[in-house]
């Protein structure tokens, strides 16, 4: 298992993934018409993939925010400004991939380069994602709270929000 930066010839085979994962997950809740702009960011710090035998195999991002509510009880658990938070994002790993450690090892990428930022790594995940959930508590992540997300259209989505180990709360 290789954990590396994202690379623009990655994005069409992270788009097939992500389709992968939410038909086994549902993971994103809302799968966005334009993944790839889902993907992109163009406002994260970095992006990372796992590859396993050569094939991209999970993903994630760190970013400087997520929706207000997260933020605002992540900045308020830590007593620390938004603009102080790193927000470890768009994490997904495939079927195959499962139970190698590629999760654990991007949301250690993730996490880590936030903190060599001097930023404080946080997330938000949906309070019904029970193998996510468990992954981030198993590596020593801390629930501070949770948010129900508002989008255009009505539609909501109730996440939990964790600060990373090391982060207080």
């Amino acid at each position: 298992m290789l954990i590396r930066p994202r690379e623009d010839g990655d994005i069409a085979a992270c788009v097939e993934l992500l389709r992968e994962v939410h038909e086994l997950d549902g993971y994103p809740r809302y799968l966005p018409g334009d993944i790839e702009a889902f993907l992109i960011q163009p406002d994260a710090y970095a992006c990372w993939v796992a590859e396993l035998d050569g094939a991209v195999a999970g993903h994630v991002a760190l970013a400087p925010t997520t929706s207000l509510a997260a933020m605002k009880i992540a900045s308020d658990a830590l007593g620390r400004p938004a603009d102080e938070l790193g927000v470890v994002a768009r994490l997904f790993v495939s079927g195959r991939a499962r139970g190698t450690g590629a999760g654990r090892r991007l949301l250690g990428t993730a996490a880590a380069d936030a903190t060599a930022r001097g930023l404080w790594p946080v997330l938000d995940v949906t309070t019904d994602a029970a193998a996510a959930i468990a992954l981030y508590e198993r590596c020593g992540w801390t629930r501070v709270g949770t948010a129900t997300i508002v989008f255009r259209g009505g539609r909501t989505l109730d996440e939990h929000v964790y600060l990373g180990p090391g982060s207080g709360g």
